[in-house]
């Protein structure tokens, strides 16, 4: 058997990494909805964004695991550069992949902390709140951190991605946000908090990021 036909292709790499991600996904949904029903976390107070945002959170957080994942593995790590090479990648791209993985699970976690503490306290104390606070700030400092150092890290095929999707996001998200605003103030639309347009974004962004990286081939 050739490598081209004992290697996985792009599209099956994706089917593979997707289903990965159900597993994870429908694992902690099915463990949410544990807690949710025992009476642990309730999704009363919880609006639309909230649950959109959870929804997002835990996208990021299955990526985050599956990728981390991958990347212990020499093998599984070089498919998700060249699926179609068979090469193993090396000890640094290893590591390049695991700091993926910890921007993208860090990013989860700055979106899932403020949810789940409205879901399991209802009305947040307001020393409660500003310890959650103090965490968002301090793991948004650690994300930022390693978003540097993927950046300096990347190829120039990868920055143009992050700058492609930055500058389409940039461009349909002001239309969107202008449109809105103007219906807004004429009444014909109702307002959105500063959570409901930064779930919005993020929503935003992830479409689109995968969507340009697919178009790359980085994906």
């Amino acid at each position: 058997m050739n490598s081209a036909a004992s290697n996985p292709g792009p599209g099956a790499r994706r089917l593979i990494l997707a289903g990965l991600g159900l597993v994870f996904g429908g694992g902690l949904g099915y463990a949410v909805g544990r807690l949710i029903k025992s009476g642990v976390l309730s999704a009363d107070g919880l609006g639309w964004s909230d649950i959109a945002a959870a929804a997002i959170a835990v996208c990021l957080l299955a990526m985050g695991v599956v990728i981390g994942a991958a990347s212990f593995s020499r093998v599984a790590a070089g498919r998700m550069i060249d699926a179609r090479s068979g090469r193993p990648a090396t000890p640094a791209q290893q590591s390049f992949y695991r700091q993926q993985a910890i921007v993208l699970a860090l990013a989860g976690i700055m979106m899932a902390a403020p949810v789940a503490t409205v879901a399991v306290f209802g009305k947040v104390p307001e020393p409660l709140g500003s310890i959650v606070m103090l965490g968002v700030i301090a793991v948004f400092l650690v994300q930022t951190a390693f978003n540097l150092t993927v950046w300096r890290r990347g190829d120039e095929m990868m920055r143009q991605v992050i700058s492609e999707t930055g500058a389409v996001c940039f461009w349909i998200l002001q239309g969107l946000l202008f449109l809105w605003a103007a219906a807004e103030k004429l009444g014909l639309a109702p307002a959105l908090s500063a959570w409901d347009i930064m779930t919005i974004l993020m929503g935003v962004y992830l479409v689109i990021s995968s969507l340009m990286s697919i178009r790359r081939g980085l994906a």
